[in-house]
């Protein structure tokens, strides 16, 4: 498979590495329109190409991520780029009968100013993101970024999943992922994050810093807030836009309630008992912030998904092989 730069094969490589299955590089796309198979082509005068990656992240789904890569040495993407690539995206979403697109432009260099109106309005991701305070990222960093992405998004799409089509939640989404990249952005904090114990702000590279690892006690809510409590007494509550963590001295939970409870691709009922008696004792071994819902990896066997305002998702990996 030919590639015009290293850049674009890195894309590609974390691409396969993650989705596996089918994945394709090349210059046109086959979808099925209304009629019959057809094979379109986004060339045409003024004579352009277009790279497309097209990635299949889930067969069950049928949805297609579409990546455009662009590396430049000397010049960020600009608005024309995006553009292009929303055209490239409501095309395929067009003509196509069972297949779902989204799309997503990455850049070796950034963004120029502009670039986030279209991506906004059309729902299309863009990596790095733009920030106001003019970050620049290298292209590793910026290579680190969309895995991550491909990561939050394969994991995304196994709970409800219908509004990431909808503008501009996916670009909401690509940009909450992306715009706090630990060990790049650490010193950016949001009051969505807090230090129970010092009632600083915090963000999600603290957080993950001081979560892997603890052990869950138990599981607890009510009044519309989650509580996972840890060995040291240590804790975490969740609710709606605030997550509060740190060690406390005393844990008072008035007016316990029972969540809603679902788990696996299916939503199956789980009763709330089954999931507290399932990660007691465990361990946090990954988590991930997707501003709706948070989730973590408990002892790499089970994710746990805390849903505001009241229900609990959880995909239990023997269960789903």
């Amino acid at each position: 498979m030919d590639f015009k730069n290293q850049f674009e094969k890195s894309i590609f490589d974390i691409a396969k590495d993650i989705f596996g299955g089918e994945n394709a590089h090349n210059k046109v796309i086959q979808i099925e329109d209304r009629t019959s198979k057809s094979t379109i082509s986004f060339a045409g005068p003024p004579k352009k190409e277009i790279d497309v990656l097209c990635i299949t992240i889930s067969n069950e789904l049928k949805i297609q991520l579409l990546v455009s890569c662009k590396d430049f040495s000397s010049s960020k993407a600009e608005p024309a780029h995006v553009q292009e690539w929303c055209s490239v995206v409501n095309t395929m979403n067009k003509y196509s009968v069972d297949s779902k697109y989204i799309g997503i432009v990455v850049s070796s260099s950034g963004f120029s100013s502009g670039c986030e109106a279209w991506a906004s309005s059309d729902n299309i991701g863009i990596i790095p993101p733009i920030k106001g305070n003019n970050i620049s990222f290298t292209e590793q960093q910026v290579v680190s970024m969309f895995k991550r992405f491909c990561i939050a998004i394969s994991r995304r799409l196994k709970f409800p999943y219908d509004d990431i089509f909808e503008a501009p939640n996916l670009f909401d989404f690509c940009f909450a992922i992306t715009a706090d990249f630990e060990g790049f952005v650490g010193s950016n904090t949001s009051s969505r994050y807090k230090r129970m114990s010092k009632g600083w702000d915090s963000n999600f590279s603290e957080l993950v810093g001081h979560i892997i690892g603890k052990q869950i006690i138990s599981l607890k809510f009510s009044n519309g807030k989650f509580y996972l409590l840890f060995d040291g007494n240590f804790v975490l509550n969740y609710s709606d836009n605030q997550i509060e963590y740190g060690e406390t001295k005393e844990i008072v939970i008035e007016n316990e309630e029972i969540p809603f409870c679902t788990k696996n691709m299916v939503n199956d009922i789980i009763t709330f008992d089954t999931i507290k008696d399932r990660i007691a004792g465990a361990k946090i071994t990954s988590a991930a912030d997707f501003q709706k819902y948070i989730e973590f990896g408990v002892d790499g066997k089970l994710n746990l998904g805390l849903i505001p305002p009241n229900r609990i998702h959880i995909m239990i990996f023997d269960e789903i092989k």
